[in-house]
């Protein structure tokens, strides 16, 4: 009998996190979901419709959270201390611990296929997850739902010397103070130096969704040989900031630069997928089932 259940594990670093299983009885399909910037496993309503829209087609849904969860989040650990990160102490290269500790749990579990999802700033970690991951052969699609532009987000709001910035984050984390935050002309979201600069720094995987940039050539995204399917609204404010009447340019990017790739602009949707949640969660299905 499948019994959905609340659950915890703990990472290779020994922080626990937890999520929410919905499990099949046949353990052939299942999806990790994996939550944006601030987010957790449960606040954004697409998770709720589509985590029925799933378990109606036999697929497996894992919604989890991750060291990114929230902006200032106390962590507890297996060696019972306390840990704070959250959103503003994160370091991306440190995403993929979390994933895998998610990816064992559907292993264990006898999953044959397992489809990874981020949203927002969550599906930076995910792509992350194939280069960088323990088990990133374990992953057998990719769901990309509302890709951000970050830097093309600092330079709609007139922030354009990234490299200035940069600079003075790592001269701020040489003083030993990585974890103090950012001044306000740093940037519109509070993070931590270290953060920051794990942010932004400028290499291939910083880059990975810089559709501002000419001439960007995407060497992160044109490696990714498994199935990948981007779902995006027509109406996503952080998708293509630097043109954000235009946001088919950025799809055209990243279909053109990802070898096995389909895309979906649903039309009228933000970036959360407000009111347009069961044709997201439709394309995530025909995208899953081969349909």
């Amino acid at each position: 009998m499948k019994k959905n259940k609340l659950l915890r594990v703990s990472t290779a670093d020994g922080l626990y996190l937890h999520g929410y299983y919905v499990p099949t009885e046949d353990k052939k399909v299942a999806v990790l979901n994996i939550h944006g910037m601030n987010g957790n496993f449960y606040e954004v309503n697409y998770v709720y419709v589509l985590a029925d829209e799933l378990e109606k087609n036999g697929i497996g849904f894992l919604t989890v959270n991750t060291r990114g969860n929230g902006k200032d989040t106390d962590f507890d650990t297996v060696d019972e201390k306390i840990v704070r990160i959250g959103s503003r102490y994160e370091l991306l290269e440190e995403a993929h611990l979390d994933i895998t500790s998610w990816l064992k749990f559907l292993i264990n579990e006898g999953y044959k296929e397992i489809i990874l999802t981020g949203h927002s700033a969550g599906t930076i970690k995910v792509v992350r997850y194939l280069f960088e991951g323990e088990l990133k052969d374990k992953v057998n699609k990719l769901i990309l739902l509302a890709p951000i532009d970050a830097l093309g987000a600092r330079i709609a709001k007139g922030r354009n010397n990234i490299f200035d910035f940069l600079k003075k984050a790592e001269e701020k984390v040489g003083e030993g103070k990585g974890d103090s935050l950012v001044t306000s002309e740093f940037d519109h979201d509070v993070l931590s130096y270290k953060t920051f600069i794990s942010w932004y720094r400028q290499d291939d995987l910083g880059r990975m969704f810089e559709f501002c940039s000419k001439n960007l050539n995407f060497p992160v995204l044109r490696k990714i040989k498994i199935p990948i399917k981007v779902i995006v609204g027509s109406k996503d404010e952080y998708f293509h900031p630097s043109n954000p009447k235009h946001l088919e340019e950025a799809m055209e990017i990243l279909l053109k630069n990802i070898p096995n790739s389909t895309g979906k602009i649903i039309d009228k949707a933000g970036h959360c997928f407000v009111s347009h949640e069961d044709e997201m969660a439709r394309e995530m299905c025909l995208f899953i089932l081969g349909t």
